[in-house]
C-alpha cells in the first residue's frame, strides 16, 4: 500500500480573527428576539444585556454540575439545559421551548424533592465546595431575571424565579450551616448557629 498525504484543514469558527476585524467591535450586533432579527443593535441594549446573563447563568450552573455528583449533577444537568430552552424560547419566540423549559424544570423538582433533608428556617452558609458552587449559580440565575424584568416577558421572569429558588433548595442538600440571629428554643434543632459563635 502505497503512502497516503492526508491533508487536514484547521479553521477557527471565526475566521474573522485572522483579519483583526469582527462583526461587533464597534459595540454593536445583530439579534434575534421572540422571532425577529435586529440589526445594529447596541451591546447595551437590555435584549443583549438578557443574553448575556443567561449565558452567564448557564456557565456556572453547568460549573457546579461538574463539581457535585449523584442526583446533584443530575438536578443541575436538567436545570442546564431548561436553561437553553428559554434561549431558544426568547430567540424564537415559540411556546414549545417554554414548555419544555418547563418540563425539565419539573424532573428537577421532583429529584430535588427526593433528596431534601429537614433544616432550621435561617441564613444558609455553604460549608463545602459544591455548596458554594450551587450558590453561585443560584446568583446567576436571580442576575438573569433582574435582566428578564427590563424584557417585561412574565412567563420568562417566572420561570427564571423558580429555578434559582430551586437552587436554594439544592444548596440544602450539601453540606452547610443556618445561621439564625436569635438564641435557639427547644424547638431549634443544634445545627443552627448563634451569633456568639463567630462574632
Amino acid at each position: 500500500m502505497k503512502n497516503q498525504v492526508i491533508r487536514v484543514y484547521v479553521s477557527f469558527m471565526k475566521p474573522c480573527l485572522l483579519r483583526f476585524l469582527c462583526p461587533g467591535d464597534g459595540g454593536d450586533t445583530t439579534v434575534m428576539y421572540m422571532g425577529r432579527l435586529y440589526s445594529g443593535v447596541s451591546k447595551d441594549d437590555p435584549i443583549v444585556k438578557f443574553y448575556g446573563s443567561l449565558d452567564a447563568a448557564m456557565v456556572y450552573v453547568n460549573k457546579a454540575a461538574l463539581l457535585v455528583g449523584g442526583k446533584q449533577r443530575r438536578v443541575l444537568r436538567l436545570l442546564l439545559f431548561s436553561l437553553m430552552h428559554l434561549g431558544f424560547y426568547i430567540n424564537t419566540g415559540q411556546e414549545r421551548h417554554l414548555e419544555r423549559a418547563h418540563e425539565l424544570y419539573c424532573r428537577a423538582l421532583k429529584e430535588t424533592f427526593s433528596i431534601i433533608r429537614d433544616s432550621v428556617p435561617g441564613w444558609v452558609i455553604c460549608e463545602s465546595a459544591e455548596c458554594a458552587a450551587i450558590d453561585e449559580a443560584r446568583i446567576w440565575v436571580r442576575w438573569a431575571e433582574r435582566r428578564a424584568i427590563a424584557l417585561n416577558n412574565m412567563p420568562l421572569i417566572k420561570h427564571l424565579n423558580l429555578i434559582s429558588n430551586l437552587l436554594f433548595e439544592l444548596m440544602r442538600t450539601t453540606p452547610h450551616m443556618v445561621y439564625v440571629p436569635t438564641r435557639p428554643t427547644q424547638d431549634t434543632p443544634n445545627v443552627a448557629l448563634q451569633e456568639s459563635t463567630y462574632l
